[in-house]
């Protein structure tokens, strides 16, 4: 049965870096470092479609995916004063 806080398991503790991604991530690294010349070359004979596609599919390997986050925004100063304003110098006031 599993328990929280098992120290008896084989598992990484929390926290701890994963060897085999890291050696995995830097691998890639070089392998893209010493092909850059060629993979320059093969991303300009794509259509620019492809091309744009390549390119996001490989920022996923560089740049971290964001999470969506869930905020809940409430408003701190009173604006009911706009009400009173007309459509006209609002407008004016934005475009002031």
């Amino acid at each position: 049965m599993f328990t929280e806080n098992n120290t008896l398991g084989k598992g990484r503790k929390l926290g701890s870096t994963n060897v085999a991604t890291t050696s995995i991530k830097q691998n890639l690294q070089k392998l893209v470092e010493n092909n850059l010349d060629t993979l320059d070359a093969d991303l300009k004979a794509l259509t620019p479609k492809d091309r744009i596609k390549a390119i996001t599919d490989l920022c996923k390997f560089i740049v971290p995916t964001l999470k969506q986050v869930d905020a809940e925004v409430t408003r701190t100063t009173d604006l009911t004063w706009l009400d009173a304003w007309s459509e006209e110098d609002l407008t004016k006031l934005l475009n002031s």
